[in-house]
């Protein structure tokens, strides 16, 4: 959304502190990356309007966005208090439940978001998450991913409503790990929808953070290439992030991408050399399925 819309919609809830303009301007906010403005906005607008439904979701996913998972996990309540087949609540609630380890509260949470949404494929995602983490760890030894590279929970890699089948899906967790030999990186390859086809992020303890990692990442490449078309910056090749506790590399295979998460020690140059890599297997992987 442009700035003038935002300024004016910044004077139109000035003017009017009661005004609803408080929802379309805390989301315009919120995708614009002001995290701090966004909250303030819709806190005020939700302290003035604690009735609906949708302010208080709005203050949950900034709040996420924030990393608050606290006040996140309050407003969503709220929200199912007021509305209780809110679909986004249930998937919030879903994700957090799963990352607490509350396995039971978070399939009953994303079987209520697939309800409001079936085609949700990150729900989808969540959901075989859930359902894999009851059952038995594959034999194969985990791979320890990064603590704290990103705020986002997950799932077991190469499920999904797009998940591959054959020996591909039998080889999909491992497919990167020769080339992420016996680094603390970890490296996915995923579709559009978030959906996870190939690599495995997974904890210390076996639990596999892949599928909600890409379901917090759906819909990254439109948003890198529409910022690239607003600016006239041509294609984007790679975007490289510096969190305290993780570097996080992506870039786009076709109509996927490939990520690479790395502790902050590890060189930034190592990164992108494996990231490079990472992407020209995930090239010739996808390419073997034309």
């Amino acid at each position: 959304m442009a700035a003038d819309d935002i300024r004016a919609m910044s004077e139109a809830l000035a003017a009017e502190p009661a005004s609803l303009v408080f929802l379309p301007l805390g989301e315009a906010l919120l995708a614009r990356g002001e995290y701090s403005h966004a909250s303030r906005v819709a806190q005020r607008g939700a302290a003035r309007h604690a009735g609906r439904a949708d302010a208080h979701d709005l203050v949950a996913r900034i709040a996420l966005a924030q990393g608050d998972e606290a006040r996140a996990d309050a407003s969503w309540e709220t929200v199912l208090t007021l509305a209780p087949g809110f679909g986004t609540a249930h998937r919030g609630l879903g994700f957090l439940r799963y990352r607490q380890g509350r396995l039971d509260e978070a399939l009953q949470h994303l079987e209520a978001a697939r309800t409001d949404d079936p085609a949700d494929a990150s729900v989808l995602s969540a959901l075989a998450a859930v359902r894999a983490a009851t059952q038995a760890r594959p034999e194969s030894p985990p791979r320890t991913a990064v603590t704290g590279a990103t705020a986002a929970t997950g799932a077991t890699a190469a499920t999904g409503a797009t998940a591959a089948t054959g020996a591909r899906a039998a080889n999909a967790a491992t497919f990167f790990d020769d080339l992420l030999g016996d680094t603390a990186q970890v490296a996915l390859l995923l579709e559009s929808d978030g959906v996870v086809t190939a690599g495995r992020y997974e904890t210390a303890d076996g639990t596999d953070l892949g599928a909600l990692l890409g379901a917090h990442l759906s819909g990254v490449s439109e948003e890198a290439e529409r910022a690239m078309r607003h600016f006239d910056l041509g294609r984007w090749t790679r975007i490289t992030m510096e969190t305290e506790a993780a570097v996080v590399a992506m870039a786009p295979v076709g109509e996927a991408l490939v990520l690479v998460a790395a502790p902050r020690e590890l060189p930034l140059g190592f990164v992108r050399r494996t990231l490079e890599r990472c992407v020209a297997a995930a090239r010739a992987w996808i390419g073997s399925d034309a």
